[in-house]
C-alpha cells in the first residue's frame, strides 16, 4: 500500500516540526521535515503539506509576514489550486493568512488579518493582550475540509500572541455565509470574530488553525480526518464556495495630531527587522526603521517649548521608555527636530528629516500605547502625559512612499492605519 506522504514545511524559527511529524506518523502517514529552501518542485511530490508552529524569522514585522514572502509559497499556491490539503498551525496559520492563500483580492492582498490577542471579562473590559498560553475546547463547525470531518470536541493547547482573526464587516458576512469558519472556541481566548479558531479558503482544502492539535493526543482527530480524506478523496465533498473579495482600495492616511510630540527610538546596533525587510523588498541599505512614541501632554497649550522639552527629558532619563545604552533618541516638538546628546539633553537636530519619504504605521487598537501610559502613570510621580501612542516609523527610498506602503510594511485592510507628517 502506498501511504500518503505529508511534508512538514519548516522555516527558520519554527519549533513544532517534530511533534507534527510524530502526530502524522501516528495516523499512518509517511512524513518528513521539508525545509523552506529546498527545490520548490520537490514539494509537489507530496500529497499534503502541514506548516508547523513556532516563531519563524523571529516574528519580525508581523508574525508570518516574512516567511510568506518566500518563493516556496508560489509552489503552495499551485498545490492549493489542485486541491492539495494544506494545514497551517499557529505560526503556519499566520503565514497562510499573510500569503493570501486563505482569502485575498485579485492583487493577492489578504482579506483577513491575525491581530494581537484581546482577552476580556464578562463586562467587556480588557484583562490581557499579547502572548497567551492555555487549553481550549474546539468544535468542528465545517465538516467539508480534510482536517475537520469529525463530530467530537477537542481540548488542545493554544500558544500565540497574534491569533485574533479579524475582517472588515463586509468580509465577516461573506465568511459566515460561505461557511469558511472551520473550528470555533467554546470559550474565546483572544477576541477572535465569531469565536473562530480556524478558517479555510473557499475551496476548503487550505486551513489556517491557531490552536495546536499536534501537541497532545486530544488533537488526533484532526490528523485522523486527513487520513480518512485520503481513503476516498475523489468522493469527498469539499466546501467549494466562491467568495467575492473587493480589490483593496488606495490606503487612506491620516495627519499626525499637531499637538503630539514625536519621539523616535532607533537601535545603536543593526536593526534585524529593518534588514530583513530590505531583503524581502530587494533593497540594500535603503530602509530606516524606528519605534515611534507619541505624547500629548496635559495642558500642552499653556506650556512653552522649553517646558515641554523638560518634561519629555524626565521621561527619557527615567529609563521607562528607552534604554539609552542601546538606543538613539530624536524628538519632534512644535515643528522642530531635536537630538538627545551625551549630556542628557535635547539639542536641535543638525540634519533634517525628509518627511516626504516617511510614514508611521499604528495599530487601530493601540494596546502598547495604552499599556505604557498606564505604567508611566504608576511609576512617575505627577506624570505629565495625557495620552501615549505607539507605532513604527519607516523611512523609504526617495519618491517611493506609495510603492512601499504595501502589505509588507503595513497590515492592509484591517488592523493598522498610516499616519504622515
Amino acid at each position: 500500500m502506498n501511504y500518503p506522504k505529508i511534508a512538514v514545511l519548516t522555516f527558520p524559527g519554527n519549533n513544532c516540526e517534530a511533534e507534527t511529524v510524530r502526530a502524522l506518523k501516528n495516523q499512518g502517514f509517511q512524513s518528513e521535515v521539508f525545509l523552506w529552501n529546498r527545490e520548490p518542485n520537490e514539494l509537489e511530490t507530496f500529497d499534503g503539506v502541514v506548516i508547523p508552529g513556532g516563531f519563524s524569522f523571529e516574528d519580525r514585522g508581523r508574525s508570518g509576514i516574512v516567511s510568506s514572502q518566500e518563493p516556496i509559497f508560489q509552489t503552495l499556491q499551485k498545490m492549493a489550486n489542485t486541491n492539495t490539503p494544506i494545514l497551517g498551525i499557529c505560526n503556519g496559520a499566520q503565514m497562510l493568512i499573510e500569503s493570501g492563500l486563505i482569502l485575498s483580492d485579485n492583487n493577492n492582498i489578504p482579506a483577513i488579518a491575525l491581530l494581537d490577542n484581546k482577552r476580556t471579562n464578562e463586562q467587556g473590559e480588557i484583562i490581557g493582550t499579547g502572548f497567551y498560553h492555555s487549553y481550549r475546547t474546539l468544535k468542528s463547525v465545517n465538516k467539508k475540509t480534510p482536517f475537520s470531518n469529525f463530530s467530537e470536541n477537542i481540548h488542545i493547547p493554544i500558544a500565540h500572541g497574534e491569533g485574533r482573526f479579524t475582517l472588515t464587516p463586509e468580509m465577516e458576512k461573506e465568511v459566515i455565509a460561505k461557511n469558511l469558519i472551520v473550528f470555533t472556541y467554546i470559550n474565546n481566548p483572544n477576541g477572535s470574530f465569531q469565536n473562530a479558531a480556524a478558517i479555510c479558503n473557499p475551496k476548503g482544502n487550505v486551513v489556517a488553525m491557531m490552536p495546536h492539535p499536534e501537541r497532545n493526543t486530544n488533537g488526533d482527530p484532526v490528523f485522523a480526518s486527513l487520513w480518512n480524506y485520503f481513503q476516498d478523496a475523489e468522493n469527498f465533498e469539499l466546501n467549494n464556495q466562491t467568495v467575492s473579495v473587493p480589490n483593496f482600495a488606495n490606503i487612506e492616511s491620516e495627519k499626525l495630531n499637531s499637538q503630539e510630540i514625536i519621539v523616535l527610538v532607533r537601535l545603536k546596533i543593526s536593526d534585524k527587522t529593518e534588514k530583513t525587510f530590505e531583503n524581502v523588498l530587494g533593497l540594500k541599505d535603503e530602509l530606516l526603521r524606528r519605534e515611534k512614541w507619541g505624547f500629548i501632554l496635559k495642558n500642552a497649550e499653556k506650556k512653552s517649548t522649553a517646558e515641554k522639552i523638560t518634561e519629555i527629558a524626565k521621561i527619557i532619563i527615567s529609563g521607562e521608555l528607552v534604554n539609552l545604552n542601546k538606543q538613539w533618541v530624536v524628538m519632534k516638538i512644535d515643528g522642530e527636530w531635536y537630538d538627545w546628546n551625551e549630556e542628557s539633553k535635547f539639542e536641535k537636530n543638525k540634519s533634517r528629516f525628509n518627511e516626504n519619504d516617511c510614514f508611521i504605521v499604528e495599530a487601530k487598537e493601540d494596546f502598547k500605547g495604552q499599556e505604557k501610559q498606564e505604567h508611566l502613570s504608576h511609576v512617575l510621580p505627577e506624570c505629565p502625559i495625557q495620552n501615549i501612542t505607539f507605532g513604527i516609523y519607516w523611512e523609504v527610498p526617495a519618491n517611493k512612499k506609495e510603492e512601499y506602503i504595501n502589505h509588507s510594511l503595513f497590515s492592509s485592510r484591517v488592523g493598522n492605519i498610516i499616519k504622515i507628517f
